[in-house]
């Protein structure tokens, strides 16, 4: 199955307790996530996505899926002169056991997230906002930045990083439930362009 018995657990414990409260200490293997996703959010570069904060369960099924090679295996993309492992993702992720990687969903999840500032359009976000209403509130609630239905939070995201994940979505080198993936395709290139503008709007 795609998400294992642990995921589940803590699918439970989130509907039955709230959020996790705050670990005091990351997991030794958080140190492999650092160097490209930074000691605290946002992501500190532009084609890779902030993950403190975001729900257990989206972050377990991601390392899950780079585990087993069913995610594009792209090497990080940082800055140029910036230190970023030589690796890509599901090389870096190749060892972790079931165990290490629940311990860092658990971790990530009980961090507060915070929006990466970037430029934005706001006559594409106001039409995007519109397309996020009608098409992907349900699942990506509050405007995109509640975690509590366990779907990734976008909103802040960094623009390069969502615009590789829908076209990856779009060409099928992502797993997307069967709503996502026919509403996605449906989607011009000018939707996707305003939806990104709108996940890139402040959060007021």
């Amino acid at each position: 199955m795609h998400k294992s018995a642990t995921v589940a657990a803590i699918v439970a414990a989130v509907l039955l307790y709230g959020p996790p409260a705050p670990a005091a200490d990351p997991p030794p293997k958080a140190a492999l996530c650092a160097a490209c996703h930074g000691e605290a959010a946002p992501s500190p570069y532009a084609g890779v996505p902030t993950i403190h904060g975001q729900p257990a369960t989206a972050l377990e099924n991601a390392l899950y899926d780079f585990r087993a090679t069913i995610r594009p295996c792209r090497k990080p993309e940082c800055s140029p002169g910036q230190s970023c492992p030589e690796l890509d993702f599901c090389a870096i992720v190749r060892d972790l056991s079931d165990e290490e990687i629940a311990a860092l969903a658990a971790w990530y999840a009980s961090q507060p997230y915070a929006p990466l500032p970037q430029d934005w359009n706001p006559a594409l976000a106001a039409r995007g906002q519109a397309l996020h209403a009608a098409h992907c509130e349900s699942c990506h609630s509050g405007g995109g930045l509640s975690p509590d239905n366990q779907a990734t939070i976008l909103r802040g995201q960094p623009k390069s990083y969502l615009h590789v994940a829908i076209r990856d979505f779009r060409h099928d080198r992502r797993i997307a439930v069967a709503e996502m993936d026919a509403m996605i395709r449906e989607l011009s290139e000018e939707d996707i362009a305003a939806l990104v503008e709108f996940y890139a709007r402040p959060v007021q």
